[in-house]
């Protein structure tokens, strides 16, 4: 049975390789993932979230990383900046495992909402947070912190036209 913890310091080597391997869906999908994925540019935000207690990790029956969910904090809430699993590890229910921890960590440190940046058309991306409770969040409602995150997703070269912004209470 899988497992679903905390994040520790010695997760991180593991993260950027479940990240690559994950990005590489989206390559096959002809989706471009701008010029550093879709995740930090470096992995010093990887460091900090795990020494901040921001990391989830998914382990599979080996007691292996697979998955981790990285949270980052917009407009004084939670962010999902990524939520990743391995390949070979897919298809069996980790993301949603992730996000049911997400929820409990995050409503255990006193927040109301989660939020996320995802690519709208991806059966692996919106549709799949829809279905666990996200909603789409007009442009009309963008918050500073979520015109700020757009900006962001701009200068790495994501399309904009296929991303949405999504919200979550919890």
């Amino acid at each position: 049975m899988p497992t679903i913890r905390l994040g520790v310091p010695s997760d991180h080597p593991h993260m950027r390789p479940i990240e690559e391997a994950a990005d590489s869906l989206f390559h096959a999908a002809g989706v471009e993932l701008g010029q550093t994925g879709a995740g930090p540019a470096d992995d010093a935000p990887y460091a900090e979230g795990l020494r901040a207690g921001r990391v989830l990790i998914a382990e599979d029956d080996a007691g292996e990383p697979v998955g981790f969910l990285y949270l980052e904090s917009l407009d004084d809430h939670p962010h999902i900046e990524e939520l990743a699993v391995h390949p070979r590890a897919q298809r069996q229910g980790l993301g949603a495992a992730l996000l049911r921890a997400c929820y409990a960590l995050c409503r255990d440190r006193g927040a109301g909402v989660l939020s996320l940046s995802t690519f709208s058309h991806l059966p692996w991306n919106a549709p799949f947070y829809a279905r666990e409770g996200f909603e789409v969040v007009p442009e009309a409602a963008w918050t500073p912190g979520m015109l700020a995150l757009r900006a962001r997703e701009a200068r790495l070269g994501l399309r904009l036209a296929e991303r949405v912004l999504m919200i979550r209470s919890l």
